[in-house]
């Protein structure tokens, strides 16, 4: 099964292949492919990651410089791209995956629009026809804010979800809000994770630092109350440092932490992020949003227990410590409490984590997503 992963752009600008020798999680994340999101599906599949934008001016594409100045001059103009570009390299693949971005998924819809009049009376998925797969990339919590704010980005993922031959949320959760948005079928499919290589990094109870990490970005629902949950353990037990991650662009409250000591460590690249959660005793993540979970899969692969939050991965993966809006404060810190002086409990739920992280590797998720594909490709 010939597959590629369509991004409105990409890092570099142009295709990148999977190599068997660098799959993604170990190419250059600020110039090439990240390392943990949709780079998972390029590897796990030995596929490629294309860019609409290459198509549109190279270098995909070729394109003339005239050419590309006039594609450009007309999108400063009119705000969209000609839709003069050549799809035809889209067409060499039997299955492309589009990802849905609030900001440009118009221009990504009328790319699918585009390929599925091209298909004709022709059958998904036979040459020339690929099969089109869809999938979001913002938080659930984000995407539903804007598509109840604004009539243009619901209208906009309802023709991009139905453009879709098949359209797949990371998210259980979800299922039941996009079939209702746009009325068509959707199916849950775990995001692929590198289990293995992220692994490595694994260590036991027994040589993690007393060390709480708990997350910084106040931007997201209720971040602050892991802040709070993180202050009153260091009350109980005085001996856990509280560690917040800080990522340089963003400007963080941490006023819930102001009568408790922290420290603020700067973003790292994810390889070596997976090393610094390994090395703590605890993780907070407090995040309201419905996202995957990614932070709860690395967790799970490092040994690390991760509190509060209700992403696919918190639920999936640590359903003891998964929390909802409306769990009370008190019996937060009092899981945090229990698994930092029982550790026949922080291993209990380390190791439920740990076996039900497998499911997620590349080749099990490979061999999921090409059963879905079967699937549907047999469809009336």
């Amino acid at each position: 099964m010939k597959f590629a992963v369509v991004e409105y752009e990409s890092k570099s600008g142009a295709v990148w292949r999977h190599r068997d020798a660098r799959p993604n999680y170990l190419a250059d994340p600020q110039h090439e492919i990240d390392p943990t999101s949709f780079g998972c599906y390029v590897s796990a599949l030995k596929g490629e990651h294309v860019p609409l934008t290459g198509l549109i001016v190279g270098p995909v594409n070729p394109v003339s410089a005239p050419l590309r100045w006039w594609r450009k001059g007309i999108k400063r103009l009119t705000g969209r791209w000609p839709a003069t570009y050549d799809l035809r390299y889209l067409r060499t693949f039997d299955v492309l995956l589009f990802v849905h971005q609030l900001a440009d998924a118009p221009e990504l819809t009328r790319a699918l629009t585009r390929l599925r009049r091209a298909r004709g009376g022709a059958a998904s998925g036979s040459l020339g026809s690929p099969l089109i797969l869809g999938v979001p990339t913002q938080p659930y919590g984000r995407l539903k804010q804007a598509v109840t704010t604004s009539p243009g980005a619901r209208t906009s993922l309802i023709d991009f979800i139905r453009y879709c031959d098949s359209f797949i949320s990371v998210v259980k959760s979800t299922v039941p809000w996009y079939a209702r948005l746009a009325g068509v079928p959707i199916t849950y499919l775990p995001q692929p994770y590198p289990v293995q290589f992220a692994r490595r990094s694994a260590q036991p109870r027994s040589s993690k630092e007393s060390v709480i990490m708990v997350a910084g970005v106040t931007q997201r629902y209720d971040i602050r109350l892991g802040q709070r949950i993180a202050a009153a353990l260091n009350q109980k037990l005085p001996s856990y440092r509280i560690v917040v991650p800080k990522l340089a662009d963003l400007t963080y409250d941490a006023s819930d932490l102001s009568d408790t000591p922290y420290a603020l460590r700067p973003f790292e690249p994810w390889r070596q992020h997976l090393s610094t959660l390994a090395r703590a005793t605890l993780v907070i993540n407090t995040d309201y949003t419905e996202t995957r979970g990614r932070v709860q899969c690395d967790c799970a692969a490092v040994g690390t227990p991760s509190l509060g939050g209700n992403s696919d991965g918190a639920v999936d993966l640590w359903p003891d410590l998964a929390s909802r809006p409306d769990t009370p404060f008190a019996d937060l810190v009092a899981r945090g409490e229990r698994l930092l002086t029982d550790q026949g409990y922080y291993e209990a739920v380390t190791r439920y984590a740990a076996d039900r992280l497998v499911k997620y590797d590349y080749e099990e998720s490979a061999a999921r997503l090409q059963l879905h594909v079967r699937t549907i490709s047999r469809r009336p």
